[in-house]
């Protein structure tokens, strides 16, 4: 049984892929008998809403707030993490640019803890070059150290691993997929609680698209793309948080592109509800620019639904050969082409959508947390522990 301590910056459900990946492969590791633990900062004055879902699975969480500014910064921070990661025998960092995640890191080195530290995109060229000034700066003053003592880098795909390699890392990498929470899809629920519940759409088709409302998703291109190729009896449905108010120039675009009446925003979709989405879709999109992962993508095949994604989302590269997933580049004319060839095939069969579930697995949680275990084996004996140095001294 090992001792795992798993550090991020928040667990709120808007927060998106880290968090659910989070959730999934700690409460399987917890499931395989490991000892798991969360330890996160949050910003709202009364916590994370799902921390009940962690400790359900066996997983309990320590809070650290409510944290402030940029870099979610809180006095406690380094007095909490120290005896947890003391406690730890191996600790695995998510995401990168925090005060957590640097203490973390630091402290991981004096108590002698082998850590890995997963960038979750951070340092994809094009991650870096947003706000580019500071991060550089940053990566200078902190965390390039913080990446070069990690035990090892966490990459969730090949692509992502290859897009870091121009910042010559020297920590050896791993590549391990983000897990996926499969038993939330079996069984599915039934066709048709989602379009109840949006009783605008009635019974025309579904084109969603589940994320976050922002730019890099490839939204701007996706709403030209669809009023060229869509009937009247499509509707496309964005769900996801709008945090920063991109909402309002997408709705200004489909109005001059004719197709305001057609568009829905639903908001963040939580749980069961974004299943039930998935099940009512004719067609799952996701048009991003760029993507560390793709996590809904993911989840639309456990689904068993049709999905065109682009080859700007890295988990891409493990869905290009499976029937019923048409990979497009993120332009107009592909993104157009895709959603024509999509809609205009017949549906998928029932053997069909049973091979597209079935290529959701290699994801599943109980799979990745076994992966990690024997790295985290390999990770801590290769990393002797100073207590029972001192006893055997």
């Amino acid at each position: 049984m090992l001792n795992v301590l798993h550090v991020i910056s928040g667990i709120d459900a808007e927060n998106g892929g880290p968090t659910r990946a989070l959730q999934a492969l700690s409460a399987a590791q917890a499931a395989i008998g490991d000892r798991v633990r969360v330890v996160t900062t949050f910003r709202r004055p009364t916590g994370p809403a799902n921390v009940p879902s962690f400790e359900q699975a066996g997983v309990p969480v320590t809070l650290i707030g409510p944290a402030w500014g940029p870099s979610s910064w809180h006095p406690a921070i380094g007095r909490t993490l120290r005896p947890l990661i003391e406690a730890a025998d191996v600790v695995h960092i998510h995401s990168m640019f925090e005060e957590i995640q640097h203490q973390a890191a630091r402290i991981c080195r004096k108590a002698r803890r082998p850590y890995v530290l997963c960038p979750h995109g951070g340092l994809d060229p094009w991650a870096l070059s947003q706000s580019r000034l500071k991060k550089r700066i940053y990566l200078a003053m902190r965390l390039r150290r913080n990446l070069n003592e990690a035990a090892a880098i966490h990459y969730t795909t090949r692509a992502e691993r290859e897009g870091a390699a121009l910042l010559g890392l020297r920590a050896p990498s791993l590549v391990i997929p983000n897990a996926i929470d499969l038993s939330e899809f079996d069984p599915l629920p039934p066709r048709g609680i989602f379009r109840r519940q949006h009783p605008q759409i009635g019974d025309r088709r579904i084109v969603l698209c589940l994320g976050r409302i922002d730019y890099k998703k490839g939204l701007n291109l996706l709403i030209p793309a669809f009023a060229g190729v869509a009937d009247p009896n499509t509707v496309l449905v964005l769900a996801g948080p709008d945090n920063d108010g991109y909402g309002a120039a997408l709705q200004e675009l489909a109005r001059q592109h004719g197709v305001a009446d057609r568009l829905l925003f639903t908001g963040m979709l939580y749980d069961r509800q974004r299943i039930e989405a998935l099940v009512d879709a004719d067609l799952f999109v996701m048009p991003s620019y760029v993507e560390n992962f793709g996590i809904s993508a993911i989840e639309a095949v456990a689904a068993g639904t049709r999905a065109m994604i682009s080859d700007g989302v890295n988990v891409a590269e493990s869905l290009r050969y499976i029937e019923g997933v048409d990979i497009v580049a993120a332009t107009v004319d592909s993104v157009t082409v895709g959603l024509q060839r999509c809609l205009s095939a017949p549906p998928l069969t029932p053997e069909q959508v049973k091979s597209l579930r079935a290529a959701a697995y290699q994801f599943a949680g109980p799979a990745v947390a076994q992966r990690w275990r024997e790295e985290f084996e390999r990770l801590t004996a290769r990393t002797p522990d100073p207590k029972k140095c001192e006893m055997k001294s």
